[in-house]
């Protein structure tokens, strides 16, 4: 998380002109090849760290509302398939040799983790490390600073610690850990800066703690702000952390947040394909600006999206917090917190957009390789862990646009789809089943709408 000048700027170059084309569009084709798979979709997610123990200040029914919104998988919603966390390690280790899980902030977290994924079925744990421990580091503090070569140990036995702990509190390990938030911003709350060398020197004290622990964690770096595009990130990071001896063994998979520069979420990275590792986009937000609802300000994000996967090759995509009370867009649902109890303001087009990716593309779900010959008809199809089919089309332009769709090398192609839509009106409607003949079926896609077609 930031909020950085540098990044509100960019940010706002791009979704001024970057994103959305608004020239009226009569009919596209959009063709989906079996025979060309593509990366395995891991899922998708959103943060909780300090407002995880906010849902309490809600009435039962509200928080069973915000929860549905975020979760659930037979109802519009996020569906959201991964939590991510903070392991807050200046409460968890606030003085050598003295141990703190049940700090309130980490227990805020195993609670709503816990309750997700007994309603909800939701096991998935992305964990980030905002900073060590103080007293380890150059700053002495949790904001900023680095942490020390001495302690590098210690900071292993802390992360192996924490993981062992987290399990005996929920049931199921952290499935990833990230050696750090952001590793090059220096802030005032939670914080700590590395270098690629220091993370290569630490990565190798914490990746073989957690093997000889007989840990089934996966461990990824760098998790850094700005993903920058191909270039930008191999050269700065992929390169000289993947190029490492011994590094190839201890990541399991590579990651980035999507802030600065959105648009190149849509250049793959090389160097992670060349060492056979997935990237990850695992938190993003828009704060700059008012709160917005609109469908077209969810159509950001579906682009976003759209982008990570079929131009990127990303194989997971995080919003950030799941909720908050500004008036920004930095979270997924928007509350008031001057009331008693808090009540829920909005939930905005976003989070049923993006469900319209989520809910239906669930982990393990295989991407496929689409195209549209249209480009204001973003195109997004996946092979589900149930079903032959799942097709995102959103349509960014001013005018309807009628599709034809053809399936192409499948052998046992659906023989009708559904589909679900979200507009300025509707969240995840369903509609009539579609009837195919030969592997093609044909659906109109009005203006500014999200529909997903399934089968």
């Amino acid at each position: 998380m930031k909020n950085t000048s540098l990044h509100i700027a960019v940010f706002a170059l791009l979704v001024g002109g970057a994103w959305h084309t608004v020239a009226a569009a009569g009919g596209a084709t959009v063709t989906v090849d079996y025979s060309k798979p593509k990366q395995t979709i891991e899922g998708f997610g959103a943060a909780i760290p300090w407002v995880a123990g906010n849902i309490n200040y809600f009435s039962a029914a509200d928080q069973s509302t915000i929860l549905d919104a975020l979760y659930s998988t037979t109802k519009p919603s996020a569906a959201l398939s991964w939590v991510r966390v903070h392991t807050f390690m200046c409460q968890f280790n606030p003085s050598s040799g003295s141990y703190n899980f049940n700090d309130p902030l980490i227990q805020d977290e195993v609670s709503w983790v816990s309750r997700v994924k007994a309603t909800y079925g939701v096991t998935n744990l992305w964990a980030s490390n905002w900073t060590p421990p103080a007293w380890m580091k150059s700053a002495g503090s949790c904001d900023g600073g680095y942490l020390l070569p001495q302690y590098y140990s210690d900071f292993a036995n802390d992360q192996v610690l924490w993981l062992q702990d987290w399990k005996a509190a929920v049931g199921t390990e952290a499935n990833v850990l990230s050696l750090q938030n952001e590793p090059t911003v220096s802030t005032s709350y939670d914080s700590c800066t590395y270098t690629t060398d220091q993370i290569n020197a630490a990565t190798a004290y914490v990746r073989p703690a957690m093997t000889n622990a007989a840990l089934t964690t996966k461990y990824t770096v760098p998790e850094t702000d700005v993903y920058g595009g191909t270039s930008f990130f191999d050269s700065n990071w992929a390169i000289p952390i993947l190029s490492y001896p011994g590094n190839p063994a201890y990541i399991d998979l590579m990651s980035t947040h999507g802030y600065g520069q959105l648009q190149n979420l849509s250049g793959p990275c090389l160097t992670c394909q060349q060492y056979n590792k997935e990237i990850w986009q695992t938190e993003v937000m828009k704060s700059r600006g008012t709160f917005d609802a609109s469908i077209n300000e969810a159509q950001t994000w579906t682009t976003s999206i759209y982008q990570a996967l079929n131009q990127g090759d990303f194989s997971a995509w995080f919003y950030w917090w799941v909720f908050y009370n500004s008036n920004n867009n930095g979270f997924l649902i928007q509350y008031n917190s001057s009331t008693t109890p808090w009540t829920i303001s909005s939930i905005p087009k976003r989070v049923y957009a993006m469900g319209n990716f989520s809910r239906f593309m669930r982990p393990g779900s295989t991407l496929l390789t689409s195209t549209s010959t249209s480009t204001s008809l973003e195109s997004t199809a996946a092979l589900p862990t149930t079903g032959k089919l799942a097709l995102v089309l959103s349509n960014t332009s001013s005018g309807s646009i009628t599709v034809t769709v053809n399936l192409t090398n499948s052998s046992s192609p659906p023989t009708s789809v559904t589909p679900f839509t979200t507009s300025a009106t509707q969240n995840q409607a369903q509609g009539s089943a579609i009837s195919l003949t030969n592997g093609t079926f044909t659906i109109t896609v009005p203006s500014h709408v999200v529909i997903t077609v399934i089968g």
